[in-house]
């Protein structure tokens, strides 16, 4: 029996095989697309042009916006860092709080249509970011040697690439602004995700009445409710108690013990299930239910709304908010490839003159480059630790 992390497996090697087998045949650069092993990239002219309008509309507003941006990207890395150490201590101190940082990977960390949701929120923090990038450059008149879109592995994204040569020439300062803009974009983009979320109910009242229900979007397959509790599911009461959003459904999972019966009162009528042992509680009870949504509106104010709208809806602002923080918060990171990395390169080369050394063991070596090779080193530690230790100490469950 082929499992589902194997399929996609298959699936990829399949598809991307026959991709190379097409550019061998019909020579795909012809039409702009370069095609690499997993990766494929469109480049255009277009982009472009819509960047620089953008940006020579009002290139001081960009720029004070962009001075604003960097101590904002180090704000959010800050955060970042304490939310981070805090999951870390959780790990030894409340398991049960600790959460793995894992990549979003189909079929293994992430499945059904979660991944879809994801794979929206994805899109949109990658085109905001490298949109930033790019009317930042140009404001500061650095050219844009290339812009386009890019499908890596599984993943749809955008590029704008700066000239290297020009980035070099300009004023450290022109750099961070340049640099920090796209965690900051992300970040001000989590932030209106988080207030839509906040402000949900309100936001869709003129189209929908309150909450009466908790739709099931998915199921822990180890779960007894599996197979039981089809996606789309809209509980309204356990055992006779009214359960209308999330939070009142852990507060009734509070006092539910492992291997308890629970009747559900749902839209398909009453369902029978026996509660598990909770994966980061024990002692609690645990049906399953993976990322409850409070918002199924059994009385839109227009025929052509949907029951359910509002849920996927929820959904999709709710992947942007997870998508967009965290590569704010990540791209901060001073590790190679990420923005954060080059930040910290220029800040260090700001405050430590090129020709001082560090003596180690009788040999010197470069302050600057010791020390960027120090943070390199323990970022890229801080963040394993962050996937490797809660996953050996709670194991993960797929999204």
């Amino acid at each position: 029996m082929i499992s589902e992390a194997q399929l996609v497996i298959i699936l990829l090697l399949a598809f991307w095989s026959g991709i190379l087998i097409v550019d061998r045949i019909f020579n795909l650069k012809k039409y702009g697309l370069d095609v690499f092993p997993f990766l494929i990239i469109y480049r255009t002219e277009k982009f472009n042009k819509f960047i620089s309008k953008v940006a020579f509309k009002s290139p001081r507003l960009w720029i004070v916006l962009g001075n604003i941006g960097i101590p904002l990207s180090y704000t959010a890395l800050g955060y970042g860092v304490y939310l981070l150490t805090l999951n870390l201590l959780n790990v030894f101190v409340q398991p049960q709080q600790a959460s793995p940082i894992v990549p979003l990977i189909p079929g293994v960390t992430i499945t059904g249509l979660s991944f879809l949701y994801a794979l929206l929120g994805i899109m949109v923090t990658l085109a905001f970011h490298e949109l930033a990038h790019g009317i930042m450059a140009r404001a500061e008149n650095l050219p844009v040697k290339s812009s386009g879109l890019l499908f890596l592995l599984f993943l749809p994204g955008g590029f704008v690439e700066i000239e290297e040569d020009a980035m070099v020439a300009a004023h450290p300062k022109t750099r961070l602004r340049v640099l920090s803009a796209g965690s900051a974009v992300n970040l001000v983009t989590a932030l209106i995700a988080l207030l839509l979320l906040l402000n949900f109910q309100t936001v869709i009242s003129p189209w929908y009445g309150p909450s009466v229900g908790v739709v099931v979007t998915n199921v822990d397959q180890n779960s007894f409710a599996y197979g039981r509790l089809p996606p789309s599911t809209i509980i309204f009461a356990i055992n006779g108690t009214p359960i209308w959003s999330p939070s009142t459904l852990d507060v009734y999972l509070l006092n539910v013990k492992p291997f308890e019966t629970l009747k559900l009162t749902t839209n398909i009528g009453e369902i029978e299930t026996i509660t598990g042992i909770n994966p980061r509680a024990p002692y609690r009870g645990y049906i399953g239910i993976l990322y409850p949504q409070p918002f199924y509106i059994p009385y839109p104010n227009a025929w052509w709304l949907s029951y359910t709208l509002p849920s996927q809806i929820y959904l999709i602002i709710q992947w942007m908010f997870i998508v967009a923080f965290s590569v704010a918060i990540i791209n901060m990171m001073p590790i190679p490839a990420f923005d954060g990395d080059r930040m910290f390169e220029e800040v260090i080369n700001y405050l430590i003159p090129k020709e001082k050394k560090t003596k180690i063991l009788e040999k010197e070596y470069p302050t600057r480059k010791l020390l960027l090779n120090i943070l390199r080193v323990s970022a890229i530690c801080f963040l394993s630790l962050n996937i490797l230790l809660p996953i050996l100490k709670v194991g993960f469950t797929p999204l």
